[in-house]
C-alpha cells in the first residue's frame, strides 16, 4: 500500500532505529499511534477538500471540519521524540553515551573500581545509559 510523505518518512525512520536497536517491542503502541497521526496528517488536506465540496454541494454552509488540525503534527512530533526519532533525542542519547564514557573512564582512572549504579545516579547518568541499554 502507498503512503503519504509524512507516513513513508516516518516507516524510513522507524527501519533505521530498528536496526540501529533503538526501537523495541516494548514501543509498539508509541508506534501504532504515530502511524495513524501520520496517516492522518497525510490526508488531512483530502478530508478537507472532500468536506469543502460537500458545503458546496449542499448550496453553503460551513465545513464538518476545520480547514487545518492543530494538534496532529504536534502530537506526532511528541511521539517520535518519545521514540527517540528527532534530532533532541539524537542529542540526548549523544550527551548520555558521552557521560556514560566520561564516567567508565573515570572509574578506570580511579584505580579501575566499577563504578556503582547509584554512583553512576548521583553523577547524572541514566540507568539505562549505565546498563548500556538504548536511551531513546
Amino acid at each position: 500500500m502507498a503512503h503519504g510523505p509524512v507516513r513513508s518518512d516516518f516507516e524510513r525512520a522507524l527501519k533505521a532505529a530498528r536496526r540501529d536497536k533503538l526501537i523495541y517491542a516494548r514501543h509498539a503502541g508509541t508506534v501504532a499511534a504515530a502511524r495513524a497521526l501520520a496517516d492522518k496528517i497525510d490526508a488531512w488536506d483530502v478530508i478537507v477538500q472532500w468536506a469543502n465540496d460537500d458545503v458546496r454541494a449542499a448550496g453553503g454552509g460551513r465545513p464538518a471540519v476545520p480547514d487545518n488540525d492543530n494538534t496532529s503534527i504536534p502530537a506526532f512530533l511528541k511521539y517520535m521524540n518519545d521514540l527517540g526519532l528527532t534530532p533532541a533525542a539524537d542529542v540526548a542519547r549523544a550527551k548520555d553515551q558521552a557521560r556514560t564514557e566520561s564516567m567508565k573512564a573515570s572509574s578506570s582512572k580511579a584505580g579501575g573500581a566499577p563504578v556503582g549504579k547509584l554512583q553512576a545516579l548521583q553523577e547524572g547518568v541514566g540507568l539505562k545509559a549505565y546498563r548500556g541499554e538504548a536511551t531513546a
